[in-house]
């Protein structure tokens, strides 16, 4: 995705939160779209952003119930993953917080159905900020292969009745994973205004009060 695909692309009751677009190479980027009822903030992640390597955006998400904040990562399967590694240490140096529940999404190109040296890595990196990977199925299935390329990240101790389910559709070949958890969104009272109608009548009624005062 580049800075031209990403300006003609427009899902109606959702806002672009967040985003990376390519500048050098084709397909690729990150995004973030938000409910137009939900109440976030960007964080700026591009000056860890390498296009193919490591590329991400991110946004806190304002509740009363849980402090969230969501990154959303693309690692191509041609990136160098001794670029990748370092820069998702970096992020979560920058946003890890007792306080703060950090939730990773994307496509990180590395099959969790499967022991591998690239794997344990990035597990042993996460679990220094106590997050671990919930998509235990097939993410991306062929004719040849099932691999779970695509993933969720976070702190299961601090996410209470969660739910992750895929959903197979026919925009990409990759199926998409639904997340489901319950949080609080702000409350926002309406407020009451007070005001005095002034009228012939209200005049009125104000003279004749007067008149009965001594």
């Amino acid at each position: 995705m580049n800075v031209v695909e990403y300006s003609h692309i427009n899902l109606e009751g959702y806002t672009a939160g967040a985003h990376f677009c390519r500048a050098l190479h084709e397909k690729g980027g990150v995004i973030i779209y938000m409910h137009n009822n939900l109440e976030f903030i960007n964080i700026d992640l591009s000056e860890y952003c390498k296009e193919k390597d490591f590329e991400a955006c991110a946004i806190k998400l304002i509740t009363t119930s849980l402090n969230i904040c969501i990154i959303t990562i693309y690692r191509s399967p041609t990136g160098n993953f001794n670029s990748f590694l370092p820069n998702l240490d970096k992020i979560l140096q920058l946003l890890h917080t007792p306080a703060l529940h950090i939730i990773i999404c994307g496509d990180i190109n590395m099959n969790y159905l499967t022991e591998n040296d690239q794997k344990r890595q990035v597990d042993n990196l996460l679990l220094m900020y106590n997050l671990t990977a919930i998509v235990n199925f097939p993410t991306r299935i062929s004719k040849t292969s099932a691999t779970s390329i695509d993933n969720f990240f976070t702190d299961i101790t601090r996410l209470q009745d969660f739910l992750v389910t895929p959903f197979p559709n026919d925009l990409s070949n990759h199926d998409v994973q639904i997340l489901t958890f319950t949080i609080l969104i702000p409350n926002h009272p309406n407020k009451t205004k007070f005001k005095r109608k002034i009228n012939k009548h209200s005049i009125y009624d104000y003279i004749y009060d007067l008149s009965n005062e001594t």
